[in-house]
């Protein structure tokens, strides 16, 4: 895998991963927490993102080749299931449906912050695809670097929400979110193309 394939997974997965559009859905689930809860979650979330990145990228293949299910048929999947989510990002219809309220006393950070808010199963079936395509450790290692990036990220994001969310307003944050939405789209078309390619070699 070379520096432009990398560089794309990871655009791919801040736009999956949404941390500006989804400061909305955050805030709603903190807005009874105090300030030193808001750090502890923000930081307990960015921690447990890296780490299910991390074991998504490592073991996640390895479970796809148990139940015998075909790379690139994942991945045309894979692709499918991303265009879907940016349908739902460009058409602001991700709402409310990952979470319950009745947990919301709970410790969020874990569920339904990290999972299935951030790193849902799209994020995972993108990091499930990129470690199929990388085979030596200096790519795992910058994939491993990038998913701390990621944490990183999502960390800054949860601790300056309600700054962002006063400075984009609300129109602003559903104009990124829309934006993240049509990136992922174009993206999400381009890898379906190339697994069609793979499983139907007449097309190209």
């Amino acid at each position: 895998m070379d520096v432009t394939e990398l560089i794309k997974t990871f655009v791919i997965l801040v736009a999956v991963i949404d941390p500006i559009g989804n400061i909305p859905v955050y805030i709603s689930l903190t807005a009874h927490k105090t300030d030193a809860e808001h750090k502890s979650i923000a930081l307990k979330t960015s921690f447990t993102a890296v780490i299910l990145l991390a074991a998504s990228f490592f073991l996640g293949k390895h479970i796809i080749i148990f139940f015998g299910i075909e790379m690139s048929a994942f991945k045309l999947i894979g692709g499918l299931f991303l265009v879907y989510i940016s349908f739902t990002m460009l058409s602001n219809t991700k709402n409310s449906y990952l979470y319950s309220e009745d947990n919301l006393e709970e410790d969020i950070s874990l569920m339904p912050l990290t999972f299935p808010l951030f790193i849902g199963p799209a994020a995972i079936s993108i990091v499930i695809i990129q470690s199929d395509e990388i085979s030596n450790w200096t790519g795992k290692i910058i994939s491993l670097f990038e998913f701390v990036l990621i944490g990183i990220l999502i960390w800054l994001t949860l601790r300056l929400s309600k700054l962002i969310l006063n400075s984009l307003s609300k129109t602003g944050t559903k104009f990124i979110h829309q934006i993240m939405g049509l990136l992922l789209g174009s993206l999400a078309i381009g890898m379906i193309a190339e697994e069609l390619k793979i499983l139907l070699p007449g097309l190209s």
